[in-house]
């Protein structure tokens, strides 16, 4: 994230100053090419017997403009060496600005991420201690004991999202993803099946298609496809109105539900942390950022559209 911001701030600054150059330097040029072609014939002291010479004349004519296009071709070569030359140094200086100015923004950063880590590790013990404690008091009926259960069980969730996130951010760009055999069609099956007994319990019409002629076996990190999966059909089922269809196309996952509606603008964010479409959900925003970062680890490619009726995310291997 820095490098691109940090490429991005170089870039800008490359291209601001090459544009202030080329405009100044080219005025420069222009005005010295007027003054050149308006500049008034310079009077020789030619000796008498050759005042009348036309041949003589006409040397000298040509010699005094094969000079004038000398000194503009060096005018010429002396702007684009300097030129260059104060590209190379706004270069340089643009590479030091940058990393100035991204420094306190990148510590901050990585003090977030530090806080976040160790925050949520330390409130994952006590969150197992009471729900221990509450299902160790077994009282049936108690619905004051159900609502602090209910409670519990949200914050842990929140509590394992931010993990998840802390355990992304931590992870080295360039780290191998560990990977194995796995058969498409059999996982994203398997995955949504789990979800068929909320959608009957909504009366949520449920399709599963697949586009494959057979089994189709595939190279992936499962547990992070699963949590995709998760976390997309989880989006489907609590959204959806009447019908939620899953589809698999060769390489190619996506997820389709009716009910809300997601506008061109949201589904620009709809990734980002801590978005939500509807304020009023009981959610954070947290998901679908998990899915998309676990989807960059992977280099699979995550995306949303919406056409007004049907909200769709795919995945594609």
């Amino acid at each position: 994230m820095f490098k691109r911001l940090k490429r991005k701030f170089i870039l800008i600054n490359l291209l601001t100053t090459t544009i202030i150059l080329v405009a100044a330097f080219s005025a420069i040029y222009i005005s010295a090419l007027n003054a050149a072609n308006h500049r008034a014939e310079r009077p020789f002291d030619f000796p008498p017997e050759h005042m009348e010479d036309k041949v003589f004349r006409d040397e000298m004519n040509q010699r005094i403009e094969q000079e004038r296009k000398d000194s503009l071709q060096n005018l010429l070569i002396s702007l684009i060496v300097s030129g260059c030359a104060i590209e190379i140094v706004i270069a340089f200086l643009s590479v030091y600005l940058a990393e100035q100015a991204i420094k306190p923004v990148r510590e901050s950063y990585n003090a977030q991420k530090s806080f976040v880590a160790n925050a949520s590790h330390e409130i994952k013990t006590p969150l197992a201690v009471i729900q221990a404690n509450l299902e160790a008091a077994d009282i049936k009926g108690n619905h004051w004991l159900d609502n602090v259960s209910k409670k519990v069980e949200d914050l842990a969730n929140l509590n394992n999202q931010l993990i998840t996130l802390a355990k992304i951010d931590s992870l080295p760009k360039n780290q191998k993803i560990e990977q194995q055999e796995v058969d498409l069609s059999q996982l994203v099956r398997e995955t949504a099946d789990f979800y068929i007994p909320q959608l009957n319990k909504k009366s949520i019409k449920y399709n599963f298609k697949t586009e494959n002629k057979k089994d189709q076996t595939v190279f992936l990190n499962k547990a992070d496809f699963a949590q995709i999966l998760n976390i997309l059909l989880d989006n489907a089922v609590k959204y959806a109105d009447k019908k939620v269809i899953v589809k698999i196309a060769n390489k190619k996952v996506s997820i389709r539900n009716d009910g809300t509606v997601i506008s061109e603008e949201d589904c620009k964010h709809i990734f980002d942390r801590f978005y939500q479409v509807n304020k009023a959900s009981s959610g954070v925003g947290l998901g679908l950022a998990i899915a998309k970062q676990l989807a960059e680890v992977n280099h699979w490619n995550l995306s949303v559209m919406s056409d007004g009726k049907m909200t769709e995310f795919s995945i594609e291997l």
